[in-house]
């Protein structure tokens, strides 16, 4: 079996600042928070799971066949938020904005590709957003949850061009993701 999930990556430039980023929240913030590490930071189009790897080739086909059908589009950064709701924060994360729209049908579609082979529907409504950090245990807010939520975020562009698979492996020190495969878009 192997724990993987389908994603997509940024650019270098937004990976930078998100890397940065999270080195100013962990001084604000220190332990309250379990911050992401900056090179695991990246979008996810869909968690797969634990799978047997008898059906990654059918994952394989299936996402190759849904990112031919659609062209390179960009994406920025967007406002902070947290999930649930600012009362009671659990994950610490940034939106998404730019060509979302394009990003939720290539989501709609990489959803049908897996339908098609056997997967359950996904429960959850897909919320583009990167996550940053989680809170630890049942603690309270943390001091000054507003200051992650006004935190200024610069319009980096992130021109994507491929739908990765990854293998995510768990360890005490926190996951390691290694990719697998990369099905590119349609080029144009």
């Amino acid at each position: 079996m192997v724990r993987c999930f389908l994603a997509i990556n940024l650019s270098a430039e937004t990976q930078d600042f998100l890397a940065s980023s999270i080195n100013k929240w962990h001084s604000r913030y220190g332990k309250q928070v379990r911050w992401v590490r900056p090179e695991n930071c990246h979008l996810t189009l869909r968690f797969l799971g634990q799978v047997e790897e008898g059906l990654l080739n059918r994952i394989k086909k299936g996402a190759i066949e849904t990112a031919s059908l659609f062209s390179p589009f960009d994406i920025e950064l967007g406002a902070p938020g947290v999930f649930p709701n600012p009362r009671f924060p659990r994950v610490l994360w940034l939106g998404l904005k730019g060509d979302v729209g394009v990003l939720g049908r290539l989501e709609k579609a990489i959803e049908g590709s897996l339908l098609s082979i056997g997967f359950e529907p996904e429960q959850k409504r897909f919320v583009p957003h990167i996550t940053v950090g989680r809170i630890k245990g049942r603690r309270a807010v943390p001091m000054n949850i507003q200051g992650f939520l006004n935190t200024p975020v610069p319009a980096f562009v992130s021109r994507i061009g491929a739908v990765h698979l990854y293998r995510s492996i768990l360890k005490p020190s926190g996951p390691v993701y290694r990719r697998l495969s990369t099905f590119p878009l349609r080029s144009t």
